[in-house]
């Protein structure tokens, strides 16, 4: 009989990617431990390091796994505004990953692609190559933003913290006076939750691509 191969080998990397990116899409990317992935695969962690050196590679990795979901097939054609809802896109879909993306974006091939394009289109639009390079990692930060500072997220992964620190922000403004603070009294439901979701997301999306405009 043909021996049976060593778990390690019968794990599929992109199965377990998956299953890693899942467990961060559900419950932050503290949760994403290599003992939880492997006990969802009923295997021991040590399986995972035939894939995976450490957290480090496999954090790298879920970034990788997450901006292969943005599709520049016809990249040629594709506009600023077409790229940066396809990033901002993704950043919705796993936000959990938002935070790590500066950092670990040209750790990959994914990310490496990405960037090309973005910053090819602002030198298409006429800027420098440093100007280019920087406004291309401010877009990504006002993306990242839009999705980490989003109001009614207070940006902790903890659901009771979280609740904790925006019912401590809702007393705050509701205690404010009308007379003195008329302005923040007026608009203080939308510093707590978004009243139209699409709407926020769209304004956002405006201001960086109008930010993002060469001087005259």
């Amino acid at each position: 009989m043909t021996p049976r191969p060593p778990a390690s080998e019968r794990l599929d990397r992109a199965e377990v990617l998956s299953v890693a990116l899942a467990i961060a899409d559900a419950d932050g990317l503290e949760a994403v431990t290599l003992r939880r992935i492997a006990t969802s695969f009923g295997v021991t962690p040590m399986a995972l390091y035939w894939h995976f050196k450490d957290k480090d590679a496999l954090l790298d990795a879920l970034v990788e796994r997450a901006l292969d979901e943005i599709d520049l097939s016809d990249s040629d054609e594709a506009d600023l505004r077409t790229v940066i809802t396809a990033i901002l896109r993704v950043l919705r879909d796993h936000p959990a990953l938002a935070d790590i993306m500066p950092i670990r974006i040209m750790r990959t091939d994914a990310g490496i692609d990405v960037a090309e394009q973005l910053v090819g289109l602002l030198r298409t639009d006429g800027h420098s190559p440093v100007a280019a390079a920087q406004l291309s990692i401010f877009l990504l930060n006002g993306l990242i933003g839009l999705v980490t500072r989003q109001p009614g997220e207070p940006g902790v992964a903890d659901p009771s913290m979280r609740e904790t620190l925006l019912s401590t922000k809702r007393t705050r403004l509701k205690s404010l006076s009308p007379q003195a603070y008329p302005h923040l009294t007026e608009t203080a439901d939308f510093f707590l939750e978004l009243p139209d979701e699409k709407e926020y997301y769209k304004q956002g999306l405006t201001l960086l691509l109008n930010a993002a405009r060469p001087a005259p």
